[in-house]
């Protein structure tokens, strides 16, 4: 009889001390494995061109440029893991600069143009990353994972507003048409959209804000199931440590694609790891 007891108490003590163990290795959540990807390079040439934008996306500049083709893989998020339904397996990019402003060029099938972000729509986005430090981490894992990084978002709700000149699509909100008035009387409530691309800054997750100098501009085109967006900054940035600088050289960014209309924003989208410029 004592040894059944002795025996139970040691297998119940046993597995109270194995779950403590997994416990305390894992209470930050279950180790998740990462697809290491070679890191591909990506040429960025110097063309005595440059590109007006309002004009369009100048497709016979960018015909002279051997594109690349980046793998993408979806973001890691806390678990539950949410249902994936809008993974993208990779994404087309090229790049050149002139001799004041440096462009980048992305292009990804996308069988809607998604271009109202609304309660429960989401837009169509697009984003590069670049780190500002020099020591970086060997995944990106997530836009502005511990470290100081600059971003460039281009989304497709903010484009149209911009460029089509086409208001937001909410028709209210606190104190739209104020009542018995004809017309809105407190416009400062009003969203207005002063670009196409966000230009950001996060230090680590949860810090990601607007830089005080906005400098990217960018514009995007959707035609027969296929995004095409281009950015466009000087190849100097106007703010010192909060920005980026292109030099002759090598430097790393990284890519994000959201697809609006399987439910990707925010965390939800499918990046790249990191890719090489070759600046020359």
């Amino acid at each position: 009889m004592k040894k059944t007891v002795y025996f139970i108490t040691f297998v119940l003590l046993a597995a109270f001390l194995g779950l403590v163990y997994y416990g305390a290795r894992h209470w930050r959540g279950m180790p998740v494995q990462i697809e290491r990807f070679e890191t591909p390079a990506l040429n960025v040439a110097f063309m005595d061109k440059d590109i007006d934008l309002a004009q369009g996306l100048a497709p016979e500049v960018w015909q002279e440029i051997k594109l690349q083709e980046i793998k993408l893989m979806y973001q890691v998020t806390a678990l539950p893991w949410p249902k994936i339904k809008g993974m993208l397996s990779a994404v087309t990019v090229k790049a050149f600069h002139s001799k004041e402003n440096i462009y980048f060029y992305m292009s990804w099938p996308d069988d809607t143009e998604d271009r109202i972000h609304e309660t429960t729509q989401f837009s169509d986005a697009c984003a590069i990353m670049f780190p500002v430090e020099k020591d970086v981490q060997p995944h990106t894992i997530m836009m502005g994972f511990l470290g100081r990084v600059n971003i460039w978002q281009w989304k497709g709700n903010q484009d149209r507003e911009y460029w089509q000149k086409e208001s937001p699509q909410t028709k209210a909100y606190v104190d739209y048409y104020y009542p018995f008035e004809d017309k809105e009387l407190f416009p400062v409530s009003q969203h207005v959209t002063k670009f196409a691309v966000n230009d950001l800054l996060a230090i680590r997750v949860g810090t990601i804000t607007p830089k005080d100098v906005q400098e990217v501009m960018g514009k995007g085109v959707w035609e027969n199931g296929v995004w095409t967006a281009v950015f466009k900054r000087p190849l100097k940035s106007l703010e010192g440590e909060n920005g980026v600088n292109f030099i002759s050289g090598k430097r790393l960014s990284a890519l994000a694609v959201w697809n609006g209309s399987k439910g990707d924003r925010g965390g939800r989208k499918s990046i790249s790891d990191w890719l090489e410029l070759n600046i020359q």
